[in-house]
């Protein structure tokens, strides 16, 4: 089958409304969300920067515009989100070789482990970056990230939870198939 091609600005345009859709889908379920996922399949299409991009915008719009309190409102947090966000879409596209080699693999499970591994590592990553840009508003900052993250403790095993099993599951059967879209110019 012939590749698709498109634009690399349609797609991180596709990709951003995406992204921003599906982190919305799921707001009654407390921290279970599949932005994160998109964000990094972004970065695996998209590259680097392209992801990156995609990661900032999306979290810009999701945090921004979310119904249960705008995230603009408090900017350490919301400029934690951002960076977090963009950091998955980086990582996306630095493991993009593995994703297109990926596609050609007899052990599926192999890449639903990784898959996992990614999944757990940038929600980890994630779940400190939002708990330090609350704490900066804290007097001392320490006691601050500490009582951020115990609060959150339940919160963030259910985030950290279903992220590492979405990607397990998503990552073998999606990102190997990403590479159909390349756009206009890829290789």
């Amino acid at each position: 089958m012939r590749p698709i091609r498109t634009s690399r600005v349609t797609l991180t345009a596709v990709f951003v409304a995406l992204a921003a859709a599906l982190g919305f889908l799921l707001l009654a379920v407390p921290n279970v969300e599949l932005i994160t996922f998109t964000i990094f399949a972004a970065g695996t299409l998209l590259g680097r920067s392209g992801g990156a991009l995609v990661g900032a915008l999306a979290f810009a719009i999701f945090s921004g515009f979310h119904p249960m309190g705008s995230g603009v409102h408090f900017p350490p947090g919301y400029a934690a989100q951002i960076g977090a966000a963009a950091l998955v879409g980086l990582a996306g596209g630095l493991s993009r070789p593995l994703w297109q080699a990926g596609g050609r693999s007899k052990r599926p499970w192999v890449l639903a482990l990784v898959g996992g591994a990614f999944g757990l590592t940038l929600t980890v990553i994630f779940q400190v970056a939002v708990s330090a840009g609350y704490a900066a508003a804290s007097p001392d900052r320490t006691v601050g990230l500490l009582a951020a993250l115990v609060s959150n403790v339940f919160f963030s095993t259910v985030h950290i939870t279903s992220n590492t099993i979405l990607f397990a599951i998503l990552a073998p059967a999606v990102l190997p198939r990403l590479r159909r879209l390349r756009p206009d110019g890829a290789s």
